[in-house]
């Protein structure tokens, strides 16, 4: 880069400083470390306008680490030093390294790399079959970049690599460079994310999942929380005969959404044949059942409570599309944003006169969400869940 400031095109563009004072207080701001080369960049270009900011980080790096005079050196090979080599790759892998630690030992300037890339010329070295074509030091163009910011996300570095024939390390690191992560999108969506956005209850939103109208990614119950179970179902109760081993364990559970509106009606009426994947989670549950001494519904209840959790609990796209066309009238468009109106529309097919009826029956639960009222803590929250969160502010400014 030197020699570039050095001639008449380049002097022309410098108005304050020479190119050796430009080089000195970048090695002075160098030695000061990332915060002393950022200051010396910005000293140099309030002064010289024409100068880049890139150009600027490239000549620090050369100044640090300046290139030795031999570093394209060609290598000269005797019949010697062939023969050797020849000999080593024909007695396996153990002459292969004594080969190649002779012929470092009698040329020192020589590097692991060289005597590879002269066994490769000579025809020494078998390439693999499954090894791809990989464009190692190619430049991303802007349909590889376009092919890649589509795959990010959804599919593994390793797949995008063999699509770009490039090496996974590549990959990885284009995509730090343009912002992006190389971590899978998990499918489906958290419960109570759904339950905010179409403004169900969070019992509501599990009541759906029990019913089968939704369906969890694995709808398989935990051994922690079977455990957990069977140990409080053994343990005796320390109160009156009625009371339940799990009073405690369900006064715990989390409350929902203050947004939200609060429906504990049954929906297993609108259902008619579940589908395959929700048969499958009744068929975990009756095992469950069997394993803890009780019955389905029993079993059933406990998961609504969430007592009994699920493997992976994150709702499935097809189940919510399914969910949408069948039963849309049980999400009230009043309360969405225009935004989760659009996507659910257009996305998810919802189809908002479909099961009507069910809806109707829920519409007096649901009147009270219409109403929004505020908080003294500057809380607007729709529903009864207003004075919920109220009682529990009183308590907090009285403790």
């Amino acid at each position: 880069m030197a020699d570039r400031w050095n001639n008449a095109t380049r002097w022309e563009s410098f108005r304050f400083f020479t190119p050796e004072q430009v080089d000195q207080i970048l090695r002075n701001g160098a030695r000061q470390g990332r915060a002393g080369s950022h200051a010396a960049i910005e000293r140099i270009l309030k002064h010289e306008h024409g100068l880049e900011r890139a150009e600027l980080w490239r000549r620090i790096r050369e100044l640090k680490h300046p290139a030795p005079q031999s570093r394209f050196r060609r290598a000269v090979w005797s019949r010697e030093d062939d023969q050797l080599l020849r000999k080593g790759y024909e007695d396996g892998w153990a002459g292969k390294q004594k080969a190649v630690r002779e012929l470092l030992k009698r040329h020192p300037d020589w590097r692991p790399h060289i005597v590879w890339r002269r066994a490769a010329k000579l025809g020494l070295t078998r390439s693999s079959p499954k090894r791809r074509r990989e464009r190692a030091g190619c430049t991303w163009s802007e349909d590889d970049d376009r092919i890649l910011l589509n795959l990010a996300g959804y599919k593994h570095s390793k797949v995008i690599a063999k699509l770009l024939h490039r090496s996974e390390s590549a990959v990885r690191y284009r995509l730090a460079v343009l912002g992006k992560s190389s971590r899978l999108h998990r499918d489906g969506y958290a419960r109570r994310t759904l339950a905010e956005e179409l403004h169900l209850g969070i019992k509501t939103v599990q009541r759906l999942i029990v019913d089968g109208l939704l369906e969890v990614r694995d709808p398989r119950i935990t051994n922690r929380s079977l455990h957990e179970l069977s140990k409080a179902l053994a343990r005796p109760s320390p109160g009156a005969e009625t009371s339940s081993p799990m009073d405690g364990a369900i006064s715990e559970l989390p409350t929902e959404h203050p947004h939200s509106e609060e429906v504990s009606v049954s929906f297993s009426a609108s259902v008619g044949a579940f589908p395959t994947r929700a048969s499958r989670a009744k068929r975990f549950w009756m095992e469950a059942a069997t394993t803890l001494g009780v019955s389905l519904e029993t079993v059933e209840q406990y998961i609504l409570k969430g007592v009994l959790k699920f493997c992976d609990p994150r709702i499935t796209e097809n189940s919510l599309r399914r969910f949408c066309r069948r039963n849309g009238s049980l999400i009230n468009s009043d309360f969405l944003n225009p935004e989760t109106r659009s996507w659910l529309k257009e996305v998810m097919d919802l189809a908002p006169n479909a099961g009507k009826d069910e809806a109707n029956r829920l519409h007096a639960s649901r009147r009270h969400a219409l109403t929004v009222r505020k908080c003294g803590c500057g809380r607007s929250i729709r529903g009864n869940a207003f004075f919920r969160h109220r009682r529990r502010c009183q308590q907090a400014e009285s403790g």
